[in-house]
């Protein structure tokens, strides 16, 4: 079993949880302050897990945690807060704090929350988190990540897939919001019970709280039947409402109730029942904006939000970009049963994907891939097999840009041309000093990682092995 450390102000609190999980057979010690845990974990390196209290003096917990990331990032870290401060918790969680726990803790919550940190520990070698420089290919299917905040989303799937928590996901139209609520189900406790996913958007209202939570046969005209819900549908497994923006007010009041009091009544019926049922919301509207605007029910916002998740424009992942198509194009290869080799992209058609804006996000990425298999006739993409409003929005951009060819053959050249040479130069000049490290090299320059790779797609050795020329 694990050995634990407690840490809390109240001797109280200390004597109860040391008792209660020595009778779990777990070796717990305690720590009346934070500077005494730290002193106690530098000097003895078998402590397993950490349970600590937000609210302590003279070191509260978040400040605790953050020194204990400082010199041991593998240990897992579990807050005890109050309601009130669930929020500084959750900050906590998307910073690396394994999970938190709302006084009063039920005791078999609290054995569960640690034993999936064992499980933690044992799966992930401690905890330890990757180093951010690697790109990270998580277990999640279809989840691809080089970029830092998409690596801080498949970090927090991991932690809160084995949790109940409700999750709300932010994220524009085709950035995979429905891809990371799957991962999250297929990585939960829940992964062998129903999954079912609902684009709230596309329910007529009028259909949608019959849709939601069923109804009785006569309960309005056409009833002829009874009918079971989404809710009921999903029953012990994970309902995904994607679009949770388009509800109107009346049928949120009604989800409200159903969130809260875990039960939901069909349409007609006298009677309530019970349902166990995880529940994850996408938006691609801020409804922060629409709370404030009194289109959305700020006590129904804040249900949702005890986890969010913030999913980034591909605009602004450039350097999963590339690893992206190509993941497209292997899985476009597989449906079509093709027998060909699986092509590889040309330099020049690789350019194009990293220089493009992607307004339609990683859902138009995989369009445009279906779009050039379609047309392959070789063994390789080029720029003609994309779609015509990509190249047209290229020549539109090139032809924004100064030719600096000019200057090669001593030509003259316009300042913006002269100026792009000498950028060029001198991003191979810091590359060069980095040996090939771009995340080194964008710190060098006070640049974004995405800046330096949609400027390095200019010159297109610097894509990697991700392409191929023809």
């Amino acid at each position: 079993m694990a050995k634990i450390l407690i840490v809390d102000d109240e001797a109280r609190i200390l004597m109860l949880l040391q008792s209660l999980l020595k009778a779990n057979n777990y070796e717990a010690d305690t720590a009346k302050s934070g500077p005494e845990a730290l002193e106690m974990l530098k000097a003895d390196s078998s402590f397993d897990i950490v349970i600590t209290d937000l609210r302590m003096a003279p070191m509260d917990g978040m400040t605790l945690f953050h020194e204990i990331k400082k010199f041991n990032s593998q240990i897992p870290v579990i807050l005890l807060t109050a309601y009130a401060s669930v929020e500084t918790a959750i900050d906590a969680m998307k910073n690396g704090a394994f999970d938190y726990m709302t006084k009063p803790f039920k005791v078999d919550e609290m054995m569960e929350t640690l034993k999936r940190a064992e499980e933690y520990i044992q799966n992930k070698g401690g905890g330890a988190v990757t180093n951010a420089s690697q790109p990270l290919r998580y277990h999640f299917e279809n989840l691809i990540a080089s970029n830092k905040s998409m690596q801080a989303v498949c970090e927090m799937i991991e932690r809160v897939a084995p949790t109940s928590a409700t999750v709300l996901i932010n994220g524009e139209s085709g950035t995979g919001k429905e891809v990371i609520a799957r991962s999250i189900h297929k990585a939960s406790p829940r992964r062998d019970r129903p999954w079912v996913a609902v684009n709230c958007a596309a329910l007529p209202e009028h259909l949608l709280e019959s849709e939601m939570f069923g109804h009785i046969r006569g309960s309005f005209t056409g009833a002829n039947n009874d009918k079971t819900g989404l809710f009921e549908a999903a029953d012990n497994g994970t309902l995904f409402l994607d679009e949770i923006s388009s509800l109107p007010l009346l049928l949120q009041g009604k989800l409200l109730r159903v969130l809260q009091e875990k039960e939901i009544r069909r349409v007609g019926d006298n009677k309530s029942i019970p349902i166990n049922v995880r529940v994850i919301a996408a938006s691609n509207t801020n409804l922060e904006d629409m709370v404030m605007q009194g289109n959305f029910r700020a006590d129904l916002y804040y249900r949702f939000a005890v986890i969010t998740l913030d999913i980034p424009p591909l605009r602004e992942r450039i350097e999963d970009i590339i690893p992206l198509a190509k993941h497209f194009i292997r899985k476009e290869c597989q449906n079509n049963h093709t027998e060909i080799e699986e092509p590889v992209l040309t330099k020049e058609a690789a350019t194009i994907l990293m220089n493009y804006q992607w307004p339609g996000n990683v859902r138009e990425l995989e369009n445009a891939v279906k779009h050039a298999i379609t047309f392959l006739q070789g063994e390789s993409i080029t720029p003609e097999l994309l779609p015509p409003r990509i190249l047209q929005r290229t020549r539109e951009i090139r032809a924004t840009q100064p030719d600096v060819t000019a200057q090669e053959s001593g030509e003259n050249v316009s300042l913006k041309g002269f100026l792009k040479a000498k950028e060029k130069e001198y991003l191979e000049e810091i590359l060069s000093s980095t040996n090939g490290n771009k995340e080194k090299a964008a710190e060098t320059l006070k640049v974004s990682l995405a800046t330096l790779y949609r400027k390095l797609a200019d010159d297109p050795d610097d894509l990697g092995d991700s392409v191929k020329s023809d």
